[in-house]
């Protein structure tokens, strides 16, 4: 009886080991999944670039989207003006994408945005009264600027990334974009209540930063998506080749036929 009852407890040490082992292997697996980009050395630097842009974009386009009371101006022709204009900042960077490239694109964009909030913050530290129409039309370009880059970091960022790591970096630098909106108000009203230019210097400040950092990310404009797992960034950002002459004859895909159809083929 005595070894039947030490057999027992010896299993169940043995059970209740295995369990605090598989419980220990599930939390480095959640812990390596959530934390993959930042251990894997082949994309920590461009994702963390990629963070801090949609951070900075973020706090920026939300925070100049509501520092009106701040600058003192009417409320509702800000807001109505912020929007409308909108509309022509996604032409522009259609064109501009297209003709610059994205990289060139985001750190102009980035840089105006910087420029006409850093002299609207000169002129409410350095005059005791500043136009209103001056504030509008300074906040409003920069607001405008701000718009581009949101939606060119968008699609920028995707084409950064192979297929393996794509949605994960788009759904992390969503996490961190919703942080930058979240602080926004905060830095507007506590800050502002301070020093009235405190929230537009923050905001210049930040898209400073991010025009500076864009530097360091590689150029997508005609070049191929990584694909791959393994693909090196020398090889993913190839230029897209052109078809030779003789390029053997290749054939169309219709999903609605199951056989190969001989009349299908071009030359």
């Amino acid at each position: 009886m005595i070894i039947i009852r030490r057999n027992e407890l010896s299993g169940e040490l043995e059970k209740e080991q295995g369990d605090t082992r598989s419980l220990r292997s599930v939390v480095v697996a959640v812990v390596r999944k959530a934390f993959l980009l930042l251990i894997t050395p082949k994309v920590r630097q461009k994702a963390c670039i990629v963070f801090f842009l949609w951070l900075a974009t973020s706090i920026i386009y939300y925070g100049v989207s509501l520092n009106s009371y701040n600058l003192s101006t009417n409320l509702y022709m800000y807001t109505f003006l912020s929007g409308l204009l909108e509309i022509p900042a996604y032409l522009l960077l259609w064109l501009a994408s297209t003709t610059l490239g994205r990289k060139r694109t985001l750190m102009c964009l980035y840089l105006t945005c910087s420029v006409s909030i850093s002299v609207l913050t000169a002129l409410i530290m350095l005059l005791e009264e500043v136009p209103s129409w001056a504030k509008m039309v300074l906040s409003l370009s920069g607001k405008m600027a701000i718009t581009a880059a949101y939606g060119l970091v968008w699609y920028y960022s995707t084409e950064l990334f192979s297929t393996k790591y794509r949605s994960r970096v788009m759904g992390e630098a969503n996490m961190f974009a919703r942080l930058g909106s979240s602080c926004s108000p905060y830095i507007n009203d506590i800050f502002g209540e301070v020093m009235v230019w405190g929230p537009s210097a923050v905001f210049s400040l930040a898209t400073l930063a991010a025009a500076f950092i864009v530097t360091l990310l590689p150029e997508t404009k005609n070049k191929i998506m990584a694909q791959g797992i393994d693909d090196q960034p020398e090889h993913v950002m190839e230029h897209v080749p052109s078809r030779p002459e003789h390029d053997p004859p290749r054939t169309q895909y219709d999903p609605l036929r199951t056989q190969y159809d001989p009349s299908t083929t071009q030359t």
